[in-house]
């Protein structure tokens, strides 16, 4: 029997085709030495037909998908709001989790 694996980008929902432009992402925790650092590693590693089947991996489409990834690692999760209603608007807005994402190896 054989299976066909897909990946799907993370970030905007692509489906991976036959083109290999596509990267991989690992976040994870990680020792600080300060206190006001934030404990998580972001590493963008170039697409492994090994590797992006582990189910820590993330897939990009590319590098534009890349930088928006980035980008929100690097925006703040809270934000300061008038309202409990405005702040929840704004961490809907630029928190991004991994159990967000849009896509992951299906089968």
């Amino acid at each position: 029997m054989v299976w066909d694996v897909s990946f799907t980008c993370d970030v905007c929902g692509k489906t991976k085709g036959e083109a290999n432009h596509w990267w991989m992402l690992s976040h994870a925790d990680c020792a600080c030495d300060e206190d006001d650092q934030v404990p998580q590693r972001f590493s963008v590693m170039p697409w492994s037909a090994e590797q992006s089947r582990n189910p820590e991996m993330r897939h990009l489409c590319g590098k534009g998908c890349a930088m928006q990834a980035l980008e929100r690692f690097m925006t703040p999760k809270t934000a300061s709001a008038d309202t409990p209603a405005d702040q929840a608007e704004a961490e809907k807005e630029t928190a991004w989790s991994w159990a967000d994402s849009r896509g992951s190896a299906a089968k």
